[in-house]
């Protein structure tokens, strides 16, 4: 069951990507200011701009968090496994002057998944657990 939620979460996440990886630069430092109209809640403004430095690295961030995601492994231990194979790639994706924005952006997403919006509740959880596993591999 653990499998097939990682691949609804991945699969989710790569149908959508361009715009994910726009929404979750929003937490980056230069991200959620909206010239327009101020908002009482910034991080929920639906005109927010995105951190457009962090974007690039937040898309790549993202994409090696799909990639874990969808890892073919059948036990746990065999994922975990897969997961610190792919630790050296998740920081190879994020300079070192962008790793704080990054961080900040992987946690915006991951704070603002919905259930049932986004994902269904196993499959958010494994979401959110892969973006706390790459939020851990750069910190």
């Amino acid at each position: 069951m653990a499998k097939t939620c990682r691949q609804m979460a991945a699969w989710k996440l790569s149908d959508n990507g361009v715009n994910v990886s726009r929404f979750a630069s929003r937490g980056g430092n230069l991200g959620a200011n909206n010239p327009r109209k101020p908002f009482g809640a910034e991080l929920a403004d639906p005109y927010a701009n995105p951190d457009e430095n962090a974007l690039p690295h937040v898309d790549a961030a993202l994409r090696v968090v799909c990639k874990a995601l969808l890892g073919t492994d059948t036990s746990e231990e065999e994922h975990q496994a897969y997961i610190t194979d792919l630790e050296a790639s998740l920081k190879a994706v994020v300079p070192p002057g962008s790793k704080t924005d990054v961080i900040d952006s992987l946690a915006y997403v991951r704070d603002r998944v919905g259930v049932p919006r986004d994902l269904p509740l196993a499959s958010a959880r494994q979401l959110r657990a892969h973006l706390n596993w790459a939020i851990d591999c750069l910190n």
